[in-house]
Order: C-alpha cells, then structure tokens, then sequence
C-alpha cells in the first residue's frame, strides 16, 4: 500500500515514520522543508522524503493520502487524490478508526475547544479513564499522534475535538458524538454551505444503532439528528429537555434523563458563554458521569486560553482577549455583554488565508452585517488592522462607529491602549483571521505597547 502523508509538522513527521515501521510504503510531501532534525530519521525509516513538492500539481500516486488539517477541501490536490481513486483521509480520522472501545466526537462552529475541555474535566471528575490528544495548537484537543503512538486501552473513553477540516477528510464517527452549534462558516474552505454542512455531518454520518448524540436543540445543529441511527439526547439555553442538559433561569443547570431531573445550580466555569457548560454536561451525562461529578467538573475547569479570556486591566480598563475570535458571530456573542458603547475593540486580521475571501459567502456577509450592528452597538471605538480591517471599514463607519485604520496589530493595540481611560473594556476580538503568534503577543503588546509614548 502506498501512502501518501502531507506537510512536516511534528504530527506529520512522526505520523509516517510509524507507517513505514508497520510496513507501508510512504511518501511524505509538502510545499516547505522538513525540519533537518527529522530527514534523517525519516528516511531511516524508509520514508521518501519530498520537500518542495506542488501536490496541487501532481499528488503523485498514492492509495491513501493522510491529509493536513489546514488543507482546504477545495484545493487542487484533494480534488485529484479523489479523481484518481485515493482515499482521502486525515491523522484524526486513523485514530478514530484503530480505536476499539468508547469515544466522544465534538464539533460545532463555536465553542467546540471549550466544550471539550470542560467535558475532559468532568470525566476526571467522574473517575472515568479518557485519552486526549496532547500538544495542538492554541490549546485545542484535537487528535494528536501520540493517540497512535501510545493508543488508548479498548475500554479507554477516547475524547476529540473535531473541526470541518478533519470531518471533511473523516470515514468514521464516535460513539458520541456531540454538535455545540451549526452556521455558515469556513465556506470558502469546503466550497459553499451544503459541502460545509457535509462536512460536520460525518460525525454522526457513519454512526450505528445503540450510539448517541447529543445535539444543540436551539439551533439547526439539531436537524443533524436525522442522519444517524443514534439514540438523540440534547442540550438547550432556552426550555427544558427530556433527555440532556438545560439552563434554568431558577435553578441554573438541570440535568434530565428517564423522566428525572436534578438541578446543578448556577456554576461559573470561567467561560462567558454559559452553552459551552451546558453542552458538556449532556455530553458528559451521556458519557456516564454522574451529577455530582458534572457539578465539581464544571466549577473547577479552565477554559482554554484566547476565547474571552480575561487578562488584567489597563487605564481602568478591562482587558478581554478573544483572540479565537475568528469569525463575526463569535465576536458578536462575546460583545453582547458589555453596555451600550462601552467597549474599545481591536479588530481585523487577514481577508484571505489561500482557499479564497474569507466571510465572502452570502450566508457569511449576512452574519458579518449582523455583527457589525452589535459592534455598532457595544463599541466606542473600533481600531483596525489587516486587510480584514480593510473589509470592516466602511461597514462600520456606514453605521457610525468611531474607526481608526492601523496597519499592524501592534499599532492597533498601541491605539487601543491609548483610548482605553474611561471604556468598559479593550477587547480583541477580530473577527478575521489571525496568526497564532499574534494571538500570543496580545497581552505583552498590552502591557507595553509599541510607539505608546510617542502617540
């Protein structure tokens, strides 16, 4: 079997060293250089090593094709690998299929990271044993090669988070499979709303009967339900469920199930969205943790860094990093909270990341429009960068929002800082795309922001 592995992250590299060690014959290619650390190794293992290589071009021959999580669906590669029969897969997807016991999947537009790690909370709570991939980027569970290289035991929960870009290239569902939320989003990555929703239907696509799912009753991530055999539990912010989790204005949130219901409380778990909490307690519900464990779990976990996450204050000032904000609606839901022009914000990022216009769809334009309002709404001042500012300009300013047009994040935060004595809060939250690096910068570049004496 010849298979083919792309890119030479450390997941990559490591991914097909150990196919080539249980006998496969395997390419590893990319557009870059891999690290000279890992040629050496690599080939020792029999791997063909492929840098600089144009797999939109020509993928080269392959049987299966285990594919980078950034690879749009559209790419030119992808859509060859399928021409040409190959099996288009991804290293979550291999971890999925060689696992022989439980797991829980989630996805969603939104909160899918948060989600997961309170679940991962709660079932340590709960005593019950999970793996979890360790080491993705900006604190996401996503699977990770180390599942492959120390697999979980066959009675050993398996515990993903799972975006489109994995789905996508997906040939297996969980056990469990849990949907946070579903709207437009990333369309331009899989090539318009339906493929999108395709997509994230794989987690529940090839479930069995006697499988579950726990799905967002309050949004159209419901209508998943009619894809798969599984037994339906919900979750809901906004009336009760028979079968889930949901939030009481009295009694906080209600654990129900074979016509029970027991009330956790009000808990506060560090994140502001209180869906995330909620969709973790039916997902951990329907896992078999019990009340008591959901309820410690929830109260004790931490929520990933950079998703509403606040750090300090400046000028009087709170400081709210929402730097996972990629997207209009998770910057409108995180701005919802603050009062009637209360908040400086800093926004923009990139406008196109190689698979097309982000945000450029109809569905997305709508959902930009609508977050606009609420920026008009929450904020005193809006301070932009990138080219992504460049998109939000004039949709602000036709709404009247105060703007001021930076060319680098670190000129954005210096402005910010700099108007930041008498607002509510200074939010990041950019709506667009943004480099993991800068994410990381925000709070440095807060506390000692670039040109802050010269402005």
């Amino acid at each position: 079997m010849i298979v083919l592995v792309e890119g030479f992250d450390p997941d990559a590299v490591a991914l097909a060293k150990l196919l080539a060690l249980e006998g496969r014959t395997v390419r590893i290619a990319g557009f870059g250089d891999p690290p000279l650390s890992a040629v050496g190794p690599l080939e020792a293992a029999g791997v063909t090593v492929e840098p600089g290589a144009d797999l939109d071009a020509s993928p080269g021959p392959a049987d299966v094709a285990y594919l980078d999580v950034w690879t749009p669906e559209v790419a030119p590669r992808v859509v060859r690998l399928r021409a040409q029969g190959t099996i288009v897969s991804c290293l979550a997807d291999l971890v999925l299929e060689r696992h022989r016991g439980p797991s829980i999947g989630i996805t969603g537009t939104a909160g899918k990271t948060t989600t997961t790690a309170l679940v991962g909370q709660v079932l340590a709570e709960a005593g019950i044993d999970h793996a979890v991939g360790r080491g993705a980027r900006a604190g996401n569970l996503w699977p990770t090669v180390d599942l492959l290289e120390r697999p979980p035991g066959a009675g050993q929960l398996l515990l993903l988070e799972l975006t489109s870009s994995h789905l996508a290239f997906m040939h297996h569902s969980p056990t469990i499979a849990a949907v946070t939320c579903f709207w437009p989003d990333h369309l331009e990555l899989h090539g318009g709303l339906a493929a999108y929703r395709a997509a994230k239907e794989v987690i529940v696509r090839y479930q069995v009967a006697g499988d579950l799912v726990v799905m967002n009753a309050d949004d159209d991530a419901a209508s998943f339900a009619s894809v798969t055999p599984a037994i339906r539990h919900a979750f809901s912010l906004h009336g009760p469920i028979s079968q889930g989790a949901y939030l009481d204005s009295g009694r906080g949130v209600v654990i129900a199930g074979d016509g029970r219901e027991t009330a956790l409380g009000s808990i506060h778990t560090g994140t502001p969205h209180p869906g995330n909490a909620v969709a973790a307690a039916a997902i951990a519900a329907a896992a078999g943790a019990t009340t008591a464990a959901i309820a410690r779990g929830l109260a004790r976990a931490a929520t990933p860094p950079w998703r509403a996450e606040q750090s300090g204050s400046v000028a009087g000032a709170r400081v709210v990093n929402d730097g996972m904000a990629a997207t209009p609606s998770k910057c409108a839901a995180v701005l919802r909270r603050f009062p009637l022009s209360s908040v400086v914000l800093v926004a923009g990022g990139t406008a196109d990341i190689g698979a097309g216009p982000v945000h450029a769809s109809p569905e997305e334009q709508a959902l930009l429009d609508l977050a606009c309002d609420e920026v008009a709404r929450a904020a005193r001042l809006v301070v932009l960068f990138g080219d992504g500012g460049e998109v939000l300009a004039p949709r602000l300013r036709s709404r009247g929002v105060v703007v001021c047009a930076t060319g680098s994040l670190d000129e954005a935060v210096a402005r910010a800082v700099n108007a930041a004595p008498g607002a509510d809060a200074l939010v990041f939250s950019p709506m667009f795309p943004v480099a993991l690096e800068d994410r990381a910068r925000f709070a440095a570049l807060v506390a000692c922001p670039a040109g802050k004496a010269d402005a």
